[in-house]
């Protein structure tokens, strides 16, 4: 990574946390009473804080196209910037679907797939229909035209799969929050520069909600949670090719079956390492 990369990084994440601070702390002043939900400590938190998060994220995605436009080479993203764009928009509006909804019957892929069958649309269906259909149309933009239909296949269920992943670990406050910055330093890490650069902006506006969310004053919800996830799918999706494109789909396809028989939180509780780190910062 060059210093003119981490420039740009730095100021798409200050943008970000600059304008979903803010924005958070103005749409808690009267949240929606839909928007209330039940915590796993018994608290009535609104679930308001996806809106700023994507808000500061599409905005700091605008500020690197514009100095792109303007000669910044770091900033020129190519594909990439509107790949990202296009799934925090669509899992956004998904995600608010879904939230304005509430609680409904049906838990995991088995529950939403036998209400599909009789007829029945659930939020949940609904997010992974336009987590998949995103996450393709967000393939095509990063791929190469030469590459055949697959890289853009696998990227609909990495994405798809990713953003589910991630609202699955929104059960304690915090929590997806924590879990999509650690992938997202990995993916800095290891992934593309072009997905970095376009990913900061999200990253420094859910900064910006943490302490809101870890403090029970309000919670990312899935207009929150699954934006994020599909962010997270892109960067990976990325940065896999071939064989491990397969693996990488496999692997979160198991982790989100697993979430259907095993409870993740039982499994945190259970090592005192992700106790800490859950722990940390909350109540």
């Amino acid at each position: 990574m060059t210093v003119e990369v981490a420039m740009t990084m730095l100021a798409a994440g200050l943008v970000g946390f600059g304008v979903a601070g803010p924005l958070a702390r103005l749409r808690l002043r009267a949240p929606p009473r839909w928007s209330v939900r039940t915590n796993v400590r018994g608290v009535k938190v609104p679930a308001v804080l996806g809106g700023p998060v994507v808000t500061g994220a599409l905005v700091a995605l605008a500020g690197t196209a514009f100095a792109g436009a303007l000669g910044w080479g770091p900033a020129r993203t190519g594909g990439a910037g509107p790949a990202v764009a296009l799934v925090l928009v669509v899992m956004f509006l998904a995600g608010s679907w879904d939230d304005r909804r509430g609680d409904e019957r049906e838990r995991g892929f088995g529950g939403h797939l036998k209400a599909a069958r009789g007829g029945r649309v659930t939020g949940g269906v609904v997010k992974l229909g336009a987590g998949a259909v995103c996450g393709l149309g967000a393939g095509a933009l990063v791929t190469e035209g030469g590459d055949g239909w697959w890289p853009a296949l696998a990227s609909g269920a990495i994405v798809a799969l990713a953003a589910n992943m991630v609202n699955l670990t929104d059960r304690a406050p915090g929590r997806a929050g924590k879990v999509t910055l650690v992938a997202g330093a990995a993916l800095m890490v290891w992934g593309g520069a072009a997905w970095a650069v376009t990913a900061s902006g999200a990253f420094g506006a859910l900064i910006a909600c943490l302490a809101l969310d870890l403090t029970e004053k309000g919670m990312l919800g899935d207009a929150g949670a699954n934006p994020l996830g599909a962010l997270l799918g892109v960067g990976l999706a990325g940065s896999v090719q071939g064989a491990s494109a397969a693996i990488a789909v496999v692997l979160l396809a198991v982790v989100n079956l697993a979430s259907e028989r095993w409870s993740f939180s039982e499994a945190i509780e259970k090592s005192p390492l992700l106790r800490a780190v859950d722990r940390f910062g909350r109540k």
